[in-house]
């Protein structure tokens, strides 16, 4: 019992969780993109990509990567404005990846905090 914590503490540590939803967005993007087009896939993978990247969990406290604000944002942005002009914009792909790759990471930095 005492070797699946110390598993399940080092697989959910933040830094290591962020660098694996960069990883996970890369092949995400590359497949749907390249092997199975879908805009929505594509528009998820990026963004979570661009969101797991922006805040960096290093030792101590972590810390934001201002350009990364300006390229989510751009991204979001760019999304929203494609669905209001009606070219086909995925906004709610845009938004759940930022939220997924903000916020899964910075979970596991809060629970870890507690414990």
């Amino acid at each position: 019992m005492d070797r699946l914590v110390i598993f399940l503490g080092s697989m959910l540590a933040p830094d290591r969780l962020a660098r694996t939803l960069i990883y996970a967005g890369i092949a995400g993007f590359i497949w749907f993109f390249f092997i199975q087009p879908s805009s929505f896939g594509s528009t998820l993978s990026v963004t979570a990509l661009v969101g797991a990247g922006l805040v960096q969990y290093g030792s101590g406290k972590p810390f934001v990567i201002p350009l990364y604000i300006y390229v989510l944002a751009a991204l979001v942005l760019a999304q929203l404005g494609g669905l209001v002009l009606g070219v086909g914009g995925q906004f709610g792909a845009a938004l759940l990846g930022s939220l997924l790759g903000l916020g899964l990471p910075y979970l596991a930095y809060r629970l870890r905090g507690r414990t």
